[in-house]
């Protein structure tokens, strides 16, 4: 799902663009979720936002922690 604002998908966009190159230089890793009340719902593992939703975001937090 894209979400609704312009500048929330472009700066959504360059945050994982920047965890890719960070996680690349320093071997960290990474889980980014973002839901809002109306569904909009966007996830990101190591800097990829093709998580399944299948998968639950607790289940995402495990593989960091």
């Amino acid at each position: 799902m894209e979400h609704p604002d312009e500048e929330v998908r472009r700066a959504l966009l360059r945050l994982t663009d920047a965890l890719c190159a960070w996680e690349r230089n320093t071997g960290l890793r990474s889980v980014l979720i973002l839901r809002e009340e109306n569904g909009f719902a966007y996830r990101a593992v190591n800097g990829k936002p093709d998580v399944s939703s299948d998968i639950p975001d607790r289940e995402l937090l495990n593989q960091i922690q």
